[in-house]
């Protein structure tokens, strides 16, 4: 798959470019509309001649096929059998099609936009999960998109945790603000009213009820969205245990990290299915500028059937081949 990422003044001139550049085939995968224009992100199918998964034959061999994927990625049997069922009720004859339809049907996705969240954006996960380099990320975004944006800690006892994300506040030149208790996070979320708040959280061991609870403190003074963020490779079934712990707080989208790290992604599926939330984005890259992708069932049902060969790479990452994007990003962001 192939995305690509594009920005024009008017949404009928975002199109134009995603048909000259993409082709009529091209899929829309996200847009962002802001002061300065429409920003639109969408892929096109690019199959390599070894992975043609068109015109795969009888609807029995696609099963087996997907089966098979599932399989290899560990994913638990229920879920397996579950998504392989529904592939054989659609009665397609396009092997990436059919694993797209499917997940279609078993998961939600759903990226994310400043435009269209809910309130405050708070990211919680276990330690290692990649929370504050994910709050970079989206405020990288932010401020390619002009939004104004702020980010807030409640991690203020880990050492170096504020640090770490002053300097991506640095270097983005977005503010940094931190709340050491729920009533000062309620207090800010109030002051800062109009701005789009992404809130970093202290890690937590989901099994320990005293964290959990912790935690809930701080995403009822949040309101907004809760973000589950974990990082791809885990043991599925150790993904599903700690995923129902963390869907005590009421996650409504997961974001997965270190996906350039992991080549069985069962873990994956068995935290979305298990969380409940819809699938928002992936990080592929340690990259803060463009550092995230938005989720959609061709893409993962992609990333499924491409067992051996790769993962959303730096080739495959907006801006590589628009020199003028890569200006345009570093001038808004101040990062080189």
């Amino acid at each position: 798959m192939r995305l690509k990422t594009l920005q024009a003044t008017t949404m009928a001139e975002a199109m134009r470019l995603v048909r000259t550049e993409l082709g009529e085939d091209a899929i829309i995968v996200s847009t962002t509309e802001s002061g300065d224009g429409v920003r639109i992100t969408a892929a096109i199918e690019t199959p390599e001649p070894d992975l043609d998964f068109r015109n795969m034959g009888t609807e029995e061999s696609l099963v087996e096929r997907i089966s098979e994927a599932l399989d290899s990625h560990r994913a638990p049997q229920p879920l397996a059998d579950k998504i392989a069922s529904i592939a054989s009720e659609l009665g397609t004859t396009d092997l990436l099609q059919t694993l797209a339809g499917a997940l279609d049907l078993v998961f939600e996705f759903e990226p994310i936009s400043h435009a269209r969240t809910n309130g405050p954006l708070l990211l919680f996960g276990p330690p290692g999960s990649g929370k504050t380099s994910a709050i970079a990320k989206l405020a990288a975004r932010a401020v390619l998109d002009r939004v104004p944006v702020t980010m807030i800690t409640t991690d203020t006892a880990r050492a170096g945790a504020l640090q770490q994300l002053e300097t991506y506040g640095k270097r983005l030149n977005v503010s940094v603000k931190t709340a050491s208790a729920p009533e000062e996070l309620a207090g800010l979320v109030k002051d800062l009213s109009g701005q789009f708040l992404l809130i970093d959280t202290t890690s937590v061991n989901p099994f320990l009820p005293q964290e959990i609870t912790q935690l809930r403190a701080f995403t009822d003074a949040a309101g907004g969205e809760g973000v589950l963020v974990m990082a791809a490779g885990r043991e599925p079934l150790e993904a599903q245990d700690m995923t129902t712990e963390f869907r005590k707080l009421n996650p409504t989208r997961l974001m997965v990290t270190g996906l350039d790290m992991s080549r069985r992604l069962g873990g994956i599926l068995t935290t979305l299915h298990a969380s409940g939330a819809a699938f928002a984005e992936i990080s592929a890259t340690p990259d803060i500028v463009d550092g995230l992708r938005p989720v959609n069932p061709v893409m993962l049902a992609r990333l499924l059937l491409e067992i051996t060969n790769t993962r959303v790479t730096n080739s495959e990452r907006d801006p590589v081949d628009r020199p003028e994007r890569v200006a345009d990003t570093q001038q808004a962001t101040g990062w080189k």
